[in-house]
């Protein structure tokens, strides 16, 4: 095996979308396309012994998981195997550059040029300088995943299968746990759109987030004065400022839409604001209950707008709004097709 080392060094270089921070978009997983079912990963909720770490799992050309670490307490990564390949925390992020794990997950053609069984002597290195990591780990993919003929009869979103990946946290033994979701046809999607960003524009780059059943907003704040937007019984909600974007933990709607690993929330706590980092930059991304709306009754072959909306923002002392529609943009159904 000894040419097998220096070829998976080389492949080093080929790490994309890995050493991502968790700072900007929170991000959902993608819906159906096309009119086409899919099968994919979705993320539960952290066990207690996990409860310091920020997790998430992001859809884009395939599922990855970001990670990260505030603590001085190391996560260890295990492959299927159970060979450790990733350590996170501690203020970096080590690698073993002799296991296969660590290159077949680190780009989407890995897997195809580097065979499981390629793995070295460990090679522990430093990838990154800040304890945050993203993967595409192979335990996530969904291409094999067997979907039951009751549960298309049955068309609704239904949990197929159940995924896992040990992990080590200091000296507790635990595991990062999901389970995969099948997501029938869709008839059509849910699509939130801004239409007027207020005072913040020219301070801030403001977007609607598509590709979800749930519409979000993205945000990427570059004013001096504290921004702070507030929830639907108009109390602080998040804030973003030049060092960084905190959520308050005792909005009700912090409650709600608060992804798995963040701040967790204390809306029925004192004091009535009790803020926490969400991120490092003044970007971030979250799910907008009020931006939601169901699908039209009657689903109809034309663009319809299903709701309209308004989100108060305060800039240092004034007082403005980001509103928007949620339109209902139907799919036509695929062809079926015939082998």
């Amino acid at each position: 095996m000894s040419g097998i080392a220096p070829r998976i060094r080389q492949l080093i270089g080929m790490i994309v979308l890995a050493g991502l921070p968790l700072t900007g978009v929170q991000a959902h997983g993608g819906d159906t396309a096309g009119g086409q079912a899919e099968v994919r990963a979705v993320l539960d909720e952290l066990p207690p012994a996990l409860s310091d770490l920020r997790v998430q799992l992001r859809h884009t050309l395939a599922a990855q998981l970001l990670v990260y670490n505030p603590t001085d307490r190391l996560l260890v990564v295990e492959d299927a195997r159970g060979r450790p390949f990733l350590r996170i925390g501690a203020q970096r992020v080590q690698a073993d550059l002799g296991a296969a794990a660590f290159h077949r997950t680190n780009t989407l053609m890995a897997p195809g040029a580097i065979d499981a069984d390629a793995s070295s002597r460990p090679d522990w290195q430093v990838v990154e300088s800040t304890p945050s990591w993203g993967w595409f780990d192979l335990r996530l993919r969904s291409d094999s995943i067997a979907v039951p003929h009751h549960v298309v009869d049955g068309g609704q979103p239904r949990s197929v299968a159940r995924w896992s990946i040990p992990v080590r946290y200091g000296s507790q033994r635990s595991a990062i746990r999901g389970h995969f979701e099948y997501v029938p046809p869709a008839r059509g999607m849910i699509e939130a759109r801004v239409i007027d960003a207020g005072l913040l524009d020219g301070q801030a780059v403001v977007r609607a987030m598509t590709g979800s059943a749930r519409p979000g907003l993205f945000v990427s704040y570059r004013g001096t004065e504290p921004l702070i937007v507030l929830d639907a019984d108009g109390a602080p909600f998040l804030r973003f400022s030049e060092t960084g974007v905190d959520a308050n933990r005792a909005s009700a709607t912090w409650a709600r839409v608060r992804p798995s690993g963040a701040p967790a929330a204390t809306p029925d706590s004192t004091p009535a604001v009790a803020w926490a980092r969400v991120s490092s930059t003044g970007s971030y991304g979250w799910i907008e209950p009020r931006a939601a709306a169901d699908a039209p009754a009657h689903d109809g072959h034309d663009l319809a707008v299903v709701k309209r909306w308004r989100i108060p923002v305060r800039i240092g002392t004034m007082d403005s709004s980001i509103s928007g529609q949620t339109e209902w943009a139907p799919i036509a159904p695929a062809a079926a097709s015939h082998h």
